[in-house]
């Protein structure tokens, strides 16, 4: 396991080189990985045009939305920050806690479902969520349309990203407008990336190294796909229970959204893209150094 911890951190964050070959693990790694394509797919009923993401960036930075007119998207979300916010857990309405780590926006168009119990379909849903959510911006639909009907700028925006509509400002069109700015924070051609394409030599071979424990220890069974994680759910503690700390009990996780018995402590498995960049880890937040969240990966979920 420290040997995949040294290694590892380095595969997940690499950057660019030359050459073009083909080996065995490559050939193993593309059979559990894709590379993160540079034109991504529109999301569903949601037709991705460049005003509609203009509209979607100025929601994405506009405090106005939330009641305090203190909390943006980006509060939780910083893209400064790569797309998190560097807390255990975000601060929000009325400086409250909030429960749980806030994932990074970064690819996030490429999750199964959005929140860490999955509880949003896509980044619609998603983008609902939290302007409504008393603990983070506390507003109403009615209010944030209210507000953005006051400001001309807004109604221009939003007959330009919406063209046709009798009434384009709607909370509805808000989250298709955030969708369509959340779809463009995507990291593609990182040196694994190009390794995927298959450019053999791009990686070192200490990295290399890194990648066959990754795959041999069976990582890959949870943290496999275009974003290496967050494309399913699994129990967090197969093999072991960790401490409250780090697995609070009052976080049942799928169950809340379920109300299955199985789903008890069951969590969308986080992405591993840009892991360096987005610490602290785990839903709880409380783990803030990269191989310490590795060593207690191995000892919650690996067998061996």
């Amino acid at each position: 396991m420290k040997r995949l911890l040294a290694s590892l951190t380095v595969v997940l964050t690499a950057t660019a080189a030359p050459a073009l070959a083909q080996d065995s693990l490559l050939e193993d790694a593309q059979s559990y990985f894709e590379a993160i394509p540079t034109v991504v797919p529109a999301p569903k009923d949601n037709a991705i045009i460049h005003d509609k993401v203009h509209l979607g960036k100025m929601l994405y930075f506009d405090p106005r939305l939330s009641s305090s007119h203190l909390l943006s998207c980006n509060t939780r979300h910083n893209v400064d920050l790569s797309g998190a916010n560097g807390l255990s857990t975000s601060v929000g309405h009325g400086w409250q806690k909030e429960p749980r780590n806030a994932p990074t926006v970064l690819n996030a168009l490429f999750k199964v479902a959005q929140f860490w119990d999955g509880h949003a379909e896509d980044l619609k849903t998603q983008a609902k969520g939290p302007i409504q959510a008393g603990v983070e911006m506390n507003s109403k639909p009615e209010r944030v349309v209210k507000v953005l009907k006051s400001m001309p700028t807004y109604v221009d925006a939003f007959a330009a990203a919406f063209p046709g509509e009798e009434d384009p400002v709607t909370f509805d069109n808000v989250a298709k407008a955030i969708e369509a700015f959340e779809t463009t924070p995507i990291t593609p051609s990182a040196r694994f990336d190009q390794y995927l394409e298959g450019n053999a030599n791009v990686l070192t071979d200490h990295e290399k190294k890194g990648l066959q424990i990754f795959m041999d220890k069976g990582c890959v069974a949870c943290h496999n796909g275009v974003n290496i994680g967050g494309n399913d759910y699994y129990p967090f503690g197969v093999v072991e229970q960790l401490g409250a700390n780090i697995l609070p009990r009052n976080d049942k996780g799928r169950f809340a959204v379920t109300d299955t018995a199985t789903d008890q402590y069951v969590f969308r498995a986080p992405p591993l893209r840009n892991l360096v960049l987005t610490a602290p880890y785990f839903h709880s937040g409380n783990v803030w150094n990269l191989k310490q969240a590795m060593s207690l990966m191995g000892t919650a979920q690996a067998k061996n």
